[in-house]
């Protein structure tokens, strides 16, 4: 099985188009903060194909099922915004998928054949018009 972790930051447009000032002011263990991002990531999401939707979400999945939230990390949060820590990235892996699909996100086995692609692909993420 492969696993796309690079789809999940394809969704932080909010976050990366917004100025110094406003970073500076985006607290994203904040409720309200992190309300509005999930809100403006599940707006992104929604013009996904089904490929790219599935590839985002087996991504949150095999993070949440892989018992190294850390080691994969940076796959969630764009470093290139300058954040504060999430303090329960466990619970907001979880909100997140639930905010996109609506339910909590099932605890899965995926096996010692995981392939991990870094890339998008040629053709970026499907978006359907």
């Amino acid at each position: 099985m492969k696993i796309f972790l690079d789809y999940i930051h394809e969704m932080y447009y909010y976050l990366l188009s917004m100025s110094d000032d406003d970073l500076d002011d985006f607290y994203i263990n904040d409720e309200s903060c992190r309300t509005k991002l999930f809100n403006a990531m599940k707006a992104d999401f929604d013009t996904y194909g089904p490929e790219s939707k599935q590839r985002v979400l087996e991504a949150i999945e095999f993070i949440l099922s892989s018992g190294d939230i850390e080691g994969y990390w940076r796959a969630v949060v764009p470093h290139a915004a300058p954040l504060d820590e999430v303090e329960d990235k466990p619970s907001y892996l979880r909100e997140l998928y639930k905010k996109l699909t609506g339910r909590e996100p099932p605890l899965r086995d995926f096996g010692p054949d995981v392939q991990l692609v870094d890339a998008i692909g040629p053709n970026g993420i499907d978006v359907r018009l």
